[in-house]
């Protein structure tokens, strides 16, 4: 295979933008988040992180894969960009107003109080302009033109930040905390839109519809696997809301915002490899196979520190970020920091059988482990409440990496990965031993414990060869072959 110096780079230089954007943008919704708890009341902290799971489910419905698509298709035969836009404009117009009508059916049929069905509907405003921004960020990522998308992910948290903070320091309560979204959107979609007009759509309002009847049939697949993945992954919080009560959900939520704060890792990269991995499979090359194995070994090594080191810290790790009043959040912490670095791998799974157009099996997965997750919430959140919620993500998470890595195997192509699980193993073990001897401050620990794994993953030269030669490739400035 030829792994050329353009392609390493290219991927690389994306990386890179997703992911200072991505680490500023989830800092600083995770700061936001934090004072949001620390500032609210419980009940009212509950009711917006409720608010925020449901209006994130409903939105999948408004897109319905079709952001997915497009990268796939753009990304193989850019002349089509206008013709996907306007089309798949539309179809979002038309699913907007059908996910609002679903909306208020739910809420009424769960006969919610009306400061929750007004949070929610603001939230959903919010989240119906996302999905129209996220439109625009596809026709970046199909053209491979990420610092868009960073840019416009900045300083869309950026805003959010300061006038989410303003508003919770001066005590204007969850109604406005909740507009301010709204706010921040309405900005960033308009200069998102402006972006793509002038560098990458030539506007042209021609409505084609069996065009739309292609598209939607083509972005099915994606739509309904993202549909149940959303119910996986919300489901917990809406369940315990109608089960629990807010406080409950606002327990669960503190948790659960550390583990989706971590998410950005393999998003950043995901992202940047999505088109790579659709232009390779369409053009015949033995590179995909290289980039998949290579992407498993990495976020593996990444992921399984992250989620032991959050394991073992997750009472010191609740009580600087919380304080005191948050401190039983630290049990659904510590069960949701064994996900981590199985979330980290899924989302390598789940993308390889889109770009390999197998969506109908990336949707059979999500519908089965949708399934699952709905089921063991059902058992557990009235007998054990949050800890409940966060035991149903975890196992939920495991079936997922089952199910994902069959499909792959057999629609595709059979990894062996155990080969590569010994020496991060000894690694995270060392680490562990450090942490449960020392009793350092939480930050040092962090530090010290990183520096302590990545020394033992290069005594034991966890990466060979071809890992150092892509990582030349990617730095040097002239033209470099390597054969796999």
């Amino acid at each position: 295979m030829v792994w050329s110096m353009g392609i390493a780079r290219r991927i690389y230089k994306n990386t890179t933008y997703l992911g200072i954007a991505e680490i500023v943008s989830r800092v600083l919704q995770f700061v936001v988040m934090l004072y949001a708890a620390r500032l609210l009341s419980q009940q009212n902290f509950g009711k917006f992180s409720f608010a925020l799971s449901l209006s994130f489910m409903a939105v999948i419905l408004a897109d319905l894969g079709i952001n997915t698509l497009l990268i796939r298709e753009i990304s193989r035969n850019k002349s089509l960009v206008s013709k996907y836009f306007i089309n798949a404009f539309s179809i979002k117009i038309v699913l907007s107003i059908i996910t609002f009508f679903i909306i208020v059916a739910v809420l009424n049929a769960l006969n919610y109080p009306e400061i929750t069905r007004q949070i929610v509907y603001i939230i959903w405003l919010f989240t119906i302009l996302s999905t129209f921004t996220e439109l625009f960020y596809s026709i970046f990522r199909a053209f491979e033109q990420m610092f868009y998308d960073a840019f416009l992910k900045i300083l869309r948290m950026s805003i959010l930040a300061v006038t989410g903070i303003y508003v919770l320091f001066k005590g204007y309560g969850v109604i406005i905390f909740s507009y301010t979204f709204v706010f921040t959107e309405i900005i960033v979609i308009t200069l998102g839109s402006l972006i793509a007009l002038k560098k990458f759509i030539k506007l042209d309002i021609r409505i084609d519809p069996v065009f739309i009847k292609s598209t939607l049939k083509k972005a099915l697949p994606f739509g309904l696997a993202f549909i149940f993945g959303s119910i996986y992954f919300f489901i917990g919080s809406i369940m315990l809301s109608k089960m629990k009560g807010d406080v409950e959900v606002a327990i669960f939520s503190a948790a659960y915002n550390i583990a989706l704060a971590l998410i950005f890792i393999p998003t950043v990269y995901i992202n940047a490899i999505y088109p790579v991995l659709s232009r390779y499979y369409k053009e015949g090359k033995s590179g995909l196979r290289l980039l998949y194995e290579r992407s498993f070994k990495y976020l593996y090594i990444i992921g399984l520190p992250i989620s032991l080191g959050i394991f073992m810290l997750s009472d010191e790790i609740i009580g600087f970020l919380y304080g005191a009043r948050y401190s039983i959040s630290s049990i659904a912490l510590r069960i949701i920091s064994l996900y981590l670095f199985l979330k980290f791998i899924n989302f390598l799974l789940g993308i390889v059988l889109s770009s390999i157009d197998k969506q109908n099996k990336r949707m059979l997965g999500q519908g089965i482990t949708a399934g699952i997750s709905i089921l063991l919430n059902l058992l557990l959140i009235p007998l054990i409440g949050f800890v409940g919620a966060a035991i149903s993500t975890l196992i939920t998470e495991i079936f997922l990496f089952i199910i994902y890595y069959i499909f792959v195997s057999k629609s595709w192509y059979y990894y062996n990965f155990l080969g590569i699980l010994p020496k991060p193993i000894i690694a995270v073990i060392i680490m562990s031993l450090f942490i449960g001897f020392t009793n350092l401050n939480l930050i040092i620990t962090i530090i010290a414990s990183a520096a302590i794994y990545l020394s033992v993953l290069m005594v034991l030269r966890t990466l060979d060869k071809k890992d150092y030669e892509i990582i030349r490739k990617i730095f040097k400035n002239e033209e470099q072959r390597g054969h796999n």
